[in-house]
C-alpha cells in the first residue's frame, strides 16, 4: 500500500506540473491533463480495453517464454562449470547486440504478425534474466551443494530444491528492470502489421493529430508499466519473504 501511495503521489505531482506547463505553452500539442484523463475514461468504455488486452497478452507471452527458456539455462550456466564453459561465450557475445537493430531481421524471418512482436520482447527479457540467474546461481554457497551430495542428492535434486528457490529474487529483480525496456520495444513493435495494441493506438492518434488520445495512450502505457511493477513487487513480498 505504501508503494501505491507513493506512486499516486508522484502521479499527482506530474499532473499538476503538466497542467502548469500546458497553461504556459497554451498549444494543442500539449492538452490539459483533465482533457486527457476524460478521454482515457471515455476510451475505457470504448475500444481502449482491446488495445490494452493485446499489449498485455504480448508482454505476458514474452515473460513466460523468457522464464521457460532463461530459468533452466541460467541455472545450468551458474551451477555447472562445464556447461558454463560452453554456453557463456554465446550468451555474453549475444547480450550486447542492440535488440532494436534486430527488428527488421525478425520481421523478415517471421513476418509482421504476433510471432515477431513476441520474439522481440522475448529477446529484451531473455538476456538480462538469464545472466542475472546465472550470476545468482554461481554466487550460492557451494558448501551447501557438497553437503547435499554427501547425503545422496543428485545434481537435478540440488538444482530443483536449492538453486531454483535461491535464484527467484534475481528473477524478480531482473524482470522489474527489463519490463520497462520491454514496454518501449512493445511500442515500436506494435507500429507494424497490427491494428491492435497501445503502440498502434498512440501512433494512430499522432497521425490523426488527435493529441488528446495520443496522451491518453501514453498515460495508459505508463499506468500499465506501473501495474506490472506492483504485481512483481507483490509476488516478491509473498514468495521471497525470507529475504
Amino acid at each position: 500500500m505504501k508503494k501505491i501511495g507513493q506512486g499516486l503521489g508522484i502521479l499527482l505531482f506530474t499532473l499538476v506540473a503538466w497542467h502548469i506547463i500546458a497553461m504556459i505553452l497554451s498549444t494543442p500539442v500539449l492538452p490539459y491533463p483533465a482533457l486527457v484523463i476524460r478521454s482515457l475514461f471515455s476510451g475505457l468504455a470504448g475500444g481502449l480495453p482491446l488495445h490494452i488486452a493485446y499489449s498485455s497478452m504480448r508482454i505476458a507471452l514474452s515473460v513466460l517464454a523468457a522464464l521457460v527458456v532463461g530459468l533452466p539455462l541460467g541455472i545450468a550456466i551458474g551451477y555447472s562449470k562445464s556447461l558454463s564453459r560452453w554456453l557463456s561465450p554465446f550468451l555474453y557475445l549475444s547480450y550486447p547486440i542492440p535488440k532494436l537493430a534486430l527488428m527488421p531481421v525478425i520481421m523478415l524471418l517471421f513476418g509482421l504478425g504476433e510471432t515477431s512482436k513476441t520474439i522481440m520482447i522475448f529477446l529484451i527479457l531473455f538476456f538480462p534474466v538469464t545472466v542475472d540467474i546465472a550470476g545468482a546461481a554461481r554466487a550460492m554457497n557451494k558448501e551447501v551443494f557438497q553437503t547435499m551430495k554427501a547425503f545422496g542428492a543428485c545434481d537435478m535434486a540440488i538444482a530443483r530444491c536449492i538453486v531454483l528457490p535461491g535464484v527467484i529474487p534475481a528473477v524478480l529483480d531482473s524482470l522489474k528492470v527489463s519490463l520497462g525496456i520491454a514496454l518501449s520495444i512493445l511500442f515500436f513493435a506494435e507500429n507494424s502489421g497490427t491494428q491492435h495494441g497501445l503502440g498502434y493506438f498512440i501512433m494512430n492518434s499522432w497521425q490523426k493529430m488527435d493529441y488528446i488520445n495520443l496522451y491518453a495512450g501514453i498515460l495508459t502505457l505508463a499506468l500499465m508499466g506501473f501495474a506490472l511493477f506492483l504485481i512483481l513487487d507483490f509476488i516478491d513480498d509473498k514468495v521471497t519473504a525470507w529475504r
